[in-house]
């Protein structure tokens, strides 16, 4: 008789539905396994596949470039895809400019700042 223990925790799995199983393991111990074998790998971008600075068990918050429901971006593709021809203007300028000639001199002025 072919023994039904789990490898990776040693319990007996003669009694687990066949669907929660990796062969005769666990299949929670095995994918438990699977990401501490995979933690201290690097993420790659999803758009070029260059290797970035983060690892695989960075939580998202922690990182630049992350897009849920994408995957992690290198800077250079975050970069490009992130430049839309825009400038931030704070609304206390906008609120407290008299008039539109003068806030579009103010947004011009902050155009040719952030230019250089």
């Amino acid at each position: 008789m072919i023994p039904f223990i789990c490898k990776y925790c040693g319990k007996d799995t003669s009694e687990v539905d066949y669907d929660y199983l990796n062969g005769y393991d666990h299949l929670s111990c095995a994918l438990e396994s699977d990401k501490k074998a995979h933690a201290d790998d690097y993420d790659h971008c999803v758009l070029c596949g260059v290797e970035t600075s983060y690892k695989r068990n960075t939580h998202i918050d922690m990182r630049h470039g992350y897009i849920e429901g994408a995957g992690q971006l290198c800077p250079n593709c975050y970069s490009r895809g992130t430049e839309h021809g825009a400038i931030a203007v704070d609304y206390n300028t906008i609120l407290g400019t008299p008039n539109d000639m003068e806030l579009g001199a103010k947004v011009r002025q902050l155009y040719w700042e952030n230019k250089k």
